[in-house]
């Protein structure tokens, strides 16, 4: 014989050879939700095998960390300059503190 009574810890059950057991009602919530998240990633799985954008499938592929190419091979070369020379600027100390940054963006674009 089983009998089971919900309580605010959780729900007692007993069983003939068994005594009194709480079961955790988080451990069967979240086992409900790992399936929800198996459902999401089948239907993820799905959209992506019928897509047919390069863009978006090169997109994800890299977002996955499947990208064999590094973002930085693909930036245009002015950008690769600017980098390299706020680095080096940087490194020579003659950046701008991030917090002074921040009260000169708050005067000048929010008027405070």
């Amino acid at each position: 014989m089983f009998t089971a009574k919900n309580t605010t810890s959780g729900i007692i059950a007993q069983g003939q050879h068994q005594g009194f057991k709480i079961l955790n009602e988080r451990k069967m919530l979240s086992s409900c939700f790992l399936d929800m998240d198996n459902v999401l990633k089948y239907r993820i799985v799905e959209k992506i095998i019928q897509c047919d954008d390069e863009a978006l499938l090169n997109e994800i592929k890299s977002l996955v960390g499947l990208s064999e190419v590094d973002f930085w091979e693909e930036l245009p070369a002015e950008i690769k300059q600017a980098v390299n020379k706020a680095k080096t600027e940087l490194d020579q100390g003659e950046g701008i503190q991030h917090d002074q940054v921040m009260e000169e963006v708050k005067k000048r674009f929010l008027n405070r």
